[in-house]
């Protein structure tokens, strides 16, 4: 059966709790034994940022982003929400980790509760949309192996909750389109309004929604579709109206955001739109499984993608990135124009999906961990081409990519463990025998810093505000944005001590490596060490 044809006719046969759970439990059981070891993870990057919301909305619930954040990658203290847009939803989730007592594993067992909303969700969706039991636990796999999903799982962000509600809204909007019934609709709608306060730019997932409950691309027919039966799209029209009725009741005094310049702007753009690209290269496999599928079918676009790539990586500043974002580029415009030409509502539907980080090109960065709820037209996309491929080889395809991308996974998660317990290490071993000695210490940058000095009896440095004195010690991160920052404000300063880290199993942050921030590269691991993987302790003069 052509796949338009299997999932516009989908859901003629239910899956029961039992099949769905039955195919989600490898996935599941991966999922955890990857993740249980780093449970006690140092919070790290913005982990500490999404902390803060959830201390705010214990003061104030309908004021989550009221709070300042002295970030100081700028020279000044801000409030939240002029530093970042939306993103609030995490905030929530992280008020019983805060209640707890902000321990680690809190956050992290929290997480894991959403990866296995996420695999549930996306196995039920596989099977309602008319693939096999086959496809079903294959698709939960290939969600779990391939980053980001298990490194930004064992983070206290939001990526891997924006997947679990985005998964739900689109499994449940099947469910409802095919029975019905009021309670699918409720959750779908729920779900909607949700997503984009989880991820901002996951908003257009209310018009995504719309779209995926048209049958026809014809204008006609959307109009008799309409007038047929409009009460199909109320759990769209409330899921709407939810997002805007929870933004307009935790809005704050001004909705403009006015961030700096390193935040927003066209400068961004170029970056951003080559990172997007080359990323359904590596490390999502779409790029792979449409070369393999064209071949079988119409080699002659896949001359075309390679010459395109070469192209743009003759002109882009990092060739083999540019040779790769050329090639994602030509993916993404095939398929999209391949869907125009069969009026594929399914296909369409599956690249308006993947399209939805598109917004995000204007913004400071646009790390792999935007694309993460996306990741379901990835694999089902993935699905679709490999109908062209001998079953055979779509099989050892598909286990060779799970090995692959699960040794991969890994490889990251212990390297940022050790990333991240570089951060809680230093700030230990050079701040609380200085606080315990009755020494008064002070801290300036972002990340670990920001939450692990404090824990340690240091106080924040602000400009203008509060700032140390003569004989008070500094400690600073030099790898951190606002270490050499912050060090420039003293000029009369005294080394007192350092703490220098060699890592072991490579790296995810800095050295060309960007897992969370395409500013610092396009790879997510990679090896390398750097002079600047230390932290500093001076005394003022």
């Amino acid at each position: 059966m052509n796949p338009a044809t299997r999932e516009r006719n989908a859901v003629t046969e239910v899956p029961s709790s039992a099949v769905v759970l039955a195919s989600a439990w490898p996935a599941l059981l991966l999922a955890t034994a990857c993740l249980l070891p780093f449970v006690n993870k140092a919070f790290v990057i913005d982990d500490p940022y999404f902390l803060a919301m959830a201390r705010q909305i214990l003061k104030h619930p309908l004021h989550p982003m009221d709070f300042d954040i002295c970030w100081n990658v700028v020279d000044r203290c801000t409030k939240a929400y002029q530093l970042t847009p939306g993103n609030t939803l995490m905030g929530y989730v992280l008020v019983p980790t805060v209640l707890g007592g902000s321990v680690e594993w809190i956050a992290h067992v929290t997480q894991l509760v959403f990866v296995s909303v996420a695999i549930i969700a996306m196995t039920s969706l596989v099977l309602r949309l008319g693939w096999s039991r086959r496809h079903a636990i294959t698709g939960a796999f290939l969600l779990v192996a391939i980053p980001p999903f298990l490194p930004m799982a064992s983070t206290a962000m939001p990526d891997v909750l924006a997947t679990a509600t985005a998964l739900v809204a689109i499994e449940r909007l099947v469910a409802w389109r095919a029975e019905r019934l009021w309670h699918q609709g409720l959750v779908a709608a729920i779900a909607l309004g949700l997503a984009g306060i989880a991820r901002a730019h996951l908003a257009l997932l209310v018009p995504l929604a719309a779209f995926f409950l048209i049958e026809s691309l014809g204008p006609r027919q959307i109009l008799f579709q309409l007038r047929r039966d409009v009460r199909l799209w109320i759990p769209v029209l409330a899921g709407g109206a939810a997002l805007i009725l929870i933004i307009l009741a935790t809005r704050e005094r001004s909705l403009g955001l006015d961030p700096p310049s390193l935040f927003s702007g066209r400068q961004n753009i170029s970056r951003n739109l080559l990172s997007y690209a080359l990323y359904f290269c590596f490390p999502l496999p779409l790029a792979a499984v449409w070369a393999a599928s064209r071949w079988s079918t119409r080699p002659q676009r896949v001359v075309c993608a390679l010459l395109t790539a070469a192209f743009v990586g003759a002109l882009a500043p990092g060739r083999l990135s540019g040779f790769l974002a050329g090639f994602g580029f030509s993916v993404l415009v095939d398929l999209l124009m391949e869907s125009w030409e069969k009026c594929d509502q399914p296909g369409a539907f599956l690249m308006f999906w993947l399209l939805i980080p598109l917004p995000a090109v204007y913004y400071g960065h646009l790390p792999i961990k935007y694309l993460l709820p996306c990741m379901p037209a990835v694999i089902l996309t993935c699905f679709r081409l490999a109908e062209s491929v001998r079953p055979r080889m779509a099989r050892a395809g598909s286990v060779v990519l799970i090995l692959a991308a699960t040794i991969y996974s890994v490889l990251i998660l212990r390297s940022d463990a050790e990333f991240a317990e570089f951060g809680r290490t230093a700030m230990t071993e050079l701040i609380r025998p200085r606080t315990a000695a009755g020494e008064t210490v002070w801290y300036g940058g972002n990340n670990s810093a920001y939450w692990y000095a404090p824990l340690n009896g240091a106080k924040l440095y602000v400009i203008g505000t509060s700032e140390p004195k003569s004989g008070d010690l500094l400690v600073v991160g030099i790898r951190e944005e606002a270490g050499r920052e912050t060090l420039a404000h003293f000029p009369k300063r005294r080394l007192l001590a350092a703490v220098s880290h060699k890592y072991r199993f490579g790296r995810t942050m800095f050295g060309g490596k960007g897992l969370y921030s395409n500013f610092y590269g396009n790879w997510l691991w990679g090896f390398g060490d750097s002079d600047d993987d230390r932290y500093e302790l001076w005394k003022i003069e």
